[in-house]
């Protein structure tokens, strides 16, 4: 858990720890690997942190996945991922294919792509509640 050392006190990585008894087998590369590619997205330490408590199974995603997400993302010109992840952490649970659907969904609503984007960006939680 050195990796987290940068980000974490001592007391915080154990409750880390503690609730998510997982945290324990990681691979020191996962964990760098993911707050690299997040980084990378301009996630600064505060933002990484917020991430990482309020959704701590991001250390789990698999990295390919998770730069796909924001491949799909940077398609629809959301660039201040930073923000979106900041705003709701638990976006980053979804799939590339959740982000077309919200889109696809809004679309048949009547909305355009730079209504929806900024939909998006301003209120990103509502990707789980539209179907």
């Amino acid at each position: 858990m050195d990796i987290l050392r940068q980000l974490f006190r001592e007391e915080e990585i154990k409750r880390l720890v503690l609730e998510n008894d997982w945290l324990k087998i990681i691979s020191k590369e996962q964990v760098r690997d993911i707050i690299r590619v997040l980084a990378n997205e301009k996630c600064n330490n505060k933002v990484l942190r917020n991430i990482i408590f309020n959704y701590p199974e991001v250390l789990r995603k698999d990295v390919d996945e998770l730069n796909e997400l924001i491949y799909i993302l940077k398609g629809y010109e959301i660039i201040h991922l930073e923000k979106l992840f900041d705003l709701y952490p638990l976006f980053l649970k979804k799939k590339g294919y959740e982000v077309d659907n919200f889109f696809f969904i809004k679309q048949k609503e009547g909305l355009n792509n730079i209504e929806i984007k900024k939909l998006l960006e301003e209120k990103p939680y509502l990707i789980d509640v539209t179907r």
